[in-house]
């Protein structure tokens, strides 16, 4: 069907398509280049850049366009396009002691930004926050916190939204592990992403079925075009638990083989254990290597991509999470400290988890004539999980085999096929199909079963744009096909379960005047139950709970409504997004009395149940500019979730929290570029917002207020440059607990934390032989 549409498709305005666009942002060593001009050469049109490097434009036509790129006292440079769509272009101009000498392309792809909120962390950012886990650096987003087990393991919530409801693309690939869990962090190298864009809300026309609290895209830099050899190494430093990271990238291109390009990555990581204001947190250490190898070929009107990588951890569990007896763990949940402390080390004992992902991608293109672009992408996917009790089995040869208490594994095959179409007057888009075959086995102690899923989904998303206003429009289909297999105390349940829903999208943007925007969404999200939802029976030891499902479980649908303005001038910034999604048969993990006593000990009781719910808030960012270079900003973050059936609050969700701060980035000094200085105030408050028929085994922690400091600067050494960061998290090394951190039953969050940050990157370039 899409090749018969991409071949047998022809419109005579789409021949003579003239409605194309170009956007972009151009910047410098000092950061948005403004007053760049931007023409093309073909037309004559041009435009300039603004105080933030931006620049549009509009009414050209498809085929071979060049792009003029001047500024005062400089020679114009040249950039030659193909334009088959709208397309958004990331110039960096290089500059001299005297004059810009050279203009390069960083980034140039079809446009597909669409009407919903979304936030992207550049390069630029994600240099800054190395080191950090996925869930930590996207956490500095308004909207989206960070769910913690321990000081080991964090994961990305949004809008009170986690685990399955929130798809992580890696790549291009849709990222399958063990994500049900709370403490199931995602299996990706940070290093390896140079952008990460953060799309709030339901989201599933894309990417498939589940995206019912947004989209978390990962994007490596483009495959190098350049002749010559080039790369970078990262390492990251923290104080807190002695942890090292290093991180080496090289990348490559031939001139007698310009189409051929690769790149291989490592990092090695390593930390002992975390300390909390006061004390040590036992065996909270982390020792991880990742890897990465890719290649890539490419043709003006074909081409292909291949990628692995391979993802290794083990990270210890705090071991004061797991207590002998009931009486044990009434002392732990009243004690203000751990009773089981130790110092320092890096050794790693029970309990801890040992992890392992492999991925393996290839993606092919082609260019339909002039009418669009055929992409398929297939995917591997392999996870294993070993998770191990605090204690060995009391038979000695048992015991010597130190097997875990359970073991996961899960492997998942995707395809994808889309076509994009070009412009035709006003409208571009894509048609695509996604299938996805799933297996997974266990191990030793029962906790989640045996199960193998089918799944395929059809989508068609369209986008208008006209002068100052943009549609987005769009319809899926998705059927998923589940049989589950549970063995436990010798006894064989079987379960076959099918399901099936569309979710569609309406969108708008509007652009009021340059650097102000006003959008809003309307789109419906659907999710199937998961197998630890339907059959989960025993002890989680990661999360160290005992937790109970509902093979009863309906499937989850979502309606997500919101509506945001957007404003980006000389002297202020503005990002503003009100949101309410209504989810039917909202599932979660409800803590329950009384806490399950085993033989391998006691532990809190959570018991999936389901309900209709109400989560409604607000995401804000303000920022005043009073003079170049210094930033006053606030971004509070907003939520009130309801239990519609009860008509009372919902449980298990993120408090209001208010994150200030001031950032000022000096002019550049001789060596020094990019001098920044920043302190920031995070203000959390207690969540009062709980039931009336609250029963957790805690109460919510009160309030806090952590300082943090960030200094940063560029060293510039010729055509070397070298960044370097530090930075302070909670520098008064406050005693604290986060309502969202399942360990918060037994210890403290934890305290100061000093790091060390280094990037160098570099470049060889091919030599060429003089005749």
């Amino acid at each position: 069907m899409l090749l018969c549409m991409a071949l047998c498709y022809n419109s005579p305005a789409q021949t003579a398509n003239c409605n194309l666009s170009i956007k972009g942002r151009v910047i410098d060593d000092q950061g948005d280049a403004d007053d760049v001009t931007i023409a093309v050469a073909e037309t004559q049109q041009g435009t300039l850049s603004n105080e933030a490097g931006r620049f549009v434009l509009t009414g050209l036509c498809a085929g071979t366009v060049t792009i003029q790129v001047s500024h005062i006292g400089c020679e114009t440079q040249v950039i030659q396009l193909v334009l088959r769509g709208d397309t958004s272009l990331k110039i960096k101009l290089e500059h001299s002691d005297v004059n810009l000498h050279e203009v390069s392309v960083t980034e140039a792809k079809i446009e597909s930004h669409n009407t919903q909120s979304a936030t992207e962390l550049d390069a630029k950012t994600l240099t800054k926050l190395q080191g950090l886990s996925i869930g930590e650096m996207v956490e500095k987003i308004p909207g989206v916190y960070s769910l913690n087990t321990g000081a080991t393991i964090s994961k990305p919530v949004i809008h009170g939204l986690h685990s399955n409801r929130i798809l992580i693309v890696n790549n291009g690939v849709r990222q399958e592990s063990q994500q049900w869990g709370s403490e199931h962090a995602p299996e990706i190298d940070p290093y390896l992403a140079k952008k990460i864009t953060v799309v709030k809300g339901a989201n599933s026309l894309r990417y498939g079925s589940d995206a019912i609290g947004g989209v978390i895209l990962l994007e490596p830099n483009p495959m190098p075009s350049k002749p010559g050899i080039g790369g970078e190494f990262n390492f990251a430093g923290f104080s807190n638990n002695a942890e090292g990271n290093f991180n080496l990238i090289l990348e490559g291109n031939h001139s007698k083989v310009s189409a051929l390009s690769w790149r291989v990555h490592g990092t090695y990581r390593r930390a002992g254990n975390s300390r909390a204001a006061s004390y040590w947190l036992n065996n909270t250490g982390v020792e991880e290597g990742n890897a990465s190898a890719a290649i890539a070929w490419k043709k003006e009107q074909y081409g292909f991509e291949a990628f692995y990588s391979h993802f290794q951890t083990r990270l210890g569990i705090l071991s004061a999470a797991h207590v002998h007896s009931i009486t044990d763990l009434d002392k732990a949940l009243a004690a203000p400290e751990p009773a089981e402390q130790r110092g320092f080390s890096y050794a790693i004992g029970r309990p801890y988890q040992k992890i392992g992902h492999d991925l393996a991608k290839l993606k092919a293109y082609v260019l339909t004539g002039n009418k669009g672009t055929l992409t398929a992408t297939f995917a591997w996917q392999n996870n294993t999980r070993y998770e191990y009790d605090k204690d060995k089995a009391l038979n000695d040869s048992i015991a010597a085999l130190n097997l875990p208490a359970f073991y996961f594994q899960i492997q998942t095959m995707t395809g994808d096929v889309t076509w994009q179409h070009n412009a035709v007057k006003g409208w571009s888009g894509q048609v695509g199909i996604n299938f996805t075959t799933q297996t997974n086995n266990f191990k030793y102690a029962y906790f989640v079963p045996d199960f193998r899923n089918i799944g395929g989904g059809a989508f068609v998303a369209e986008r208008f744009i006209k002068d100052r206003f943009e549609l987005d429009l769009g319809i899926r289909f998705d059927y998923k096909w589940l049989s589950v297999l549970k063995r436990k105390n010798n006894k064989v349940e079987k379960g076959l379960y099918n399901f099936y829903a569309p979710s569609g999208n309406i969108g708008m943007e509007y652009h009021i005047k340059e650097g102000v925007k006003w959008n809003m969404n309307i789109g419906s999200a659907f999710r199937a139950p998961h197998p630890v939802e339907l059959y989960a029976e025993g002890i989680h030891h990661g999360a160290a709970t005992y937790e109970i499902g509902n093979k009863n479980m309906k499937p989850e649908q979502s309606i997500d409504v919101s509506t945001g303005i957007n404003a980006d001038t000389k002297f202020f910034k503005a990002d503003v997004t009100l949101y309410s999604n209504l989810i039917y048969n909202f599932i979660w993990a409800k803590p329950v009395q009384p806490p399950t006593y085993t033989v391998r000990g006691a532990f809190p009781t959570y018991r999936y149940v389901q309900t209709n719910a109400l989560l409604s808030g607000a995401d804000v960012y303000l920022a005043v500019v009073p003079i170049k270079g210094l930033e006053v900003y606030t971004k509070p973050s907003l939520l009130f979730a309801r239990n519609l059936t009860t008509r009372d609050w919902l449980e298990q969700m993120p408090p209001i929290r208010f994150d200030n701060g001031v950032n000022y980035t000096l002019r550049d000094y001789r060596h020094f570029k990019q001098t920044y200085f920043g302190i920031g105030v995070l203000n959390v408050l207690q969540q009062r917002f709980v039931p009336a028929d609250y029963n957790d085994y805690a109460a919510p922690p009160k309030a806090y207020v952590l300082l943090n400091l960030q200094v940063g600067t560029t060293l510039q050494f010729g055509k070397q440059q070298v960044t370097v960061g530090l930075a302070i998290d909670n520098l008064l090394n406050q005693k604290y607990r986060d309502y969202m951190d399942r360990f918060r039953y037994f210890a403290d969050e934890r305290g100061t934390n000093v790091a060390l940050r280094v990037n160098v990157p570099f470049f060889i370039p091919e030599k060429v032989k003089q005749k």
